[in-house]
């Protein structure tokens, strides 16, 4: 005879997981295997497609069904640590630990929760305005200090941009590309802007002075005028 033998029980793992025989002309004495308990890890990563990550003689891992579900089989006497992953989320527990495991480990639960990072800094300001886009356009208003804070989701991009009546900033705006990190120091120059108004005498006069470049107004109809310097 020639063929494999496989030893199979519910709950248990089998070393050899076989024994194959060839051309059998005589009895196989001592043919022994050993049981070894497998218990199971399992409970809820928080979300679906958590990989969960763990050591068991090698690397390896699981990963949670549609409903966020995961279980892990595992030799008895394991010990090690069994951490979640998901791009653009954070765990917690950042990871669960075991020692010596004869039981069953149920319950083990994780909460997902997605990732955001925060922008923050100084709009050199009160009252100053930061707009952006997240999903929709948003604002936020520096205090009486000129502190400002803008939350933003894992791998945000865009543009932030800060603006107040009487007032040029410096920078303009500030730009971001996939921000998985909090962005501090993130700061503005609050350049107040004042009036140059009165009256020329007579409808488009040109007026003209260097604010950096030269620039030019033209009065109005009555003769008026005013500019931001």
């Amino acid at each position: 005879w020639s063929g494999t033998v496989t030893p199979s029980k519910s709950g248990y793992i089998f070393s050899p997981a076989s024994a194959s025989f060839t051309n059998l002309t005589a009895t196989q004495t001592i043919q022994n295997f050993t049981a070894t308990a497998v218990y199971v890890i399992s409970g809820n990563a928080g979300a679906p497609g958590v990989t969960l990550s763990y050591v068991d003689g090698t690397p390896r891992t699981v990963v949670s069904d549609a409903s966020g579900n995961y279980s892990i089989g595992v030799r008895g006497g394991w010990s090690g640590t069994v951490t979640p992953s998901k791009t653009s989320y954070i765990f917690s527990p950042v990871s669960r630990t075991y020692s010596n495991i004869s039981a069953n480990q149920t319950a083990q639960n994780y909460t997902a929760t997605l990732a955001t990072y925060t922008i923050s800094g100084n709009a050199g300001v009160a009252g100053v305005t930061l707009r952006y886009v997240s999903g929709t356009l948003r604002s936020v208003v520096s205090d009486a200090s000129g502190n400002y804070s803008i939350t933003v989701p894992y791998n945000w991009s865009g543009t932030v941009t800060p603006s107040k009546t009487g007032y040029l900033f410096s920078p303009v705006n500030r730009t971001y590309s996939n921000v998985v990190a909090n962005q501090a120091a993130q700061n503005y120059t609050a350049i107040p802007l004042y009036s140059i108004s009165g009256n020329t005498g007579v409808a488009g006069a040109t007026l003209s002075y260097t604010d950096v470049t030269p620039k030019t107004v033209t009065s109005r109809v009555d003769g008026s005028y005013s500019f931001m310097v």
